[in-house]
Formats: structure tokens, C-alpha cells, sequence
């Protein structure tokens, strides 16, 4: 019995080794290992980038809203931009642009 369980001492480390020795490459070259982690890892940082590029664009619509609810210049310089508003004593001139290359 004794040479069983010696035997038996020596077989376990060695299966679960030979298992480790298979399966961790399956799994780290797997399609749920090394690759999806890289690719899950772009993302994040994309995501990222997008999010504070939002939060600064939230910043600017923030103090645009404030300074219409507070301002009545900016209300008059948005409603000049939107619909092209000009005052009674304005005078418009337009310049033409030069095509590009030309003086």
C-alpha cells in the first residue's frame, strides 16, 4: 500500500502540472486571453479620451447657459450669430474672399 501511495504522491503534482503546463497557454492565447485583454484595454483608454473630451464640452455648454440666463450681451451676440440680426444704425460690408493661391 505504501508504494500506491507514493506513487499516487508523485502522480497528482505531476497531472496538475502537465494540466498548468496546457491550459494556461490555452487560456492566455485563447480568444479570451491576452488578445481580448489588449484590445478591452484600447478601449478603455478611447473611452476615456471621449470622456473628458464631454466634460469640457459640458463645461462650455454650462457657462454658455449661464451667461444666456444672465447676460442679455450674450443672448444679443447669439441671436447676431443665429439669424444674422443686425441693429437699425449698422452698416454691413462684405469683403469677398481672394481663392486660394491668388493675392
Amino acid at each position: 500500500m505504501s508504494a500506491l501511495r507514493e506513487r499516487m504522491a508523485l502522480a497528482l503534482p505531476l497531472g496538475v502540472l502537465a494540466l498548468a503546463v496546457i491550459s494556461v497557454p490555452a487560456m492566455v492565447f485563447g480568444p479570451d486571453g491576452l488578445s481580448r485583454h489588449r484590445r478591452l484595454s484600447a478601449q478603455l483608454v478611447a473611452q476615456r479620451q471621449e470622456n473628458q473630451r464631454l466634460a469640457r464640452e459640458l463645461i462650455q455648454l454650462r457657462r454658455e447657459l449661464d451667461a444666456m440666463a444672465n447676460d442679455p450681451r450674450a443672448v444679443e451676440r447669439a441671436v447676431r450669430e443665429a439669424i444674422g440680426w443686425v441693429r437699425p444704425d449698422e452698416l454691413i460690408v462684405e469683403v469677398p474672399s481672394l481663392p486660394r493661391g491668388g493675392r
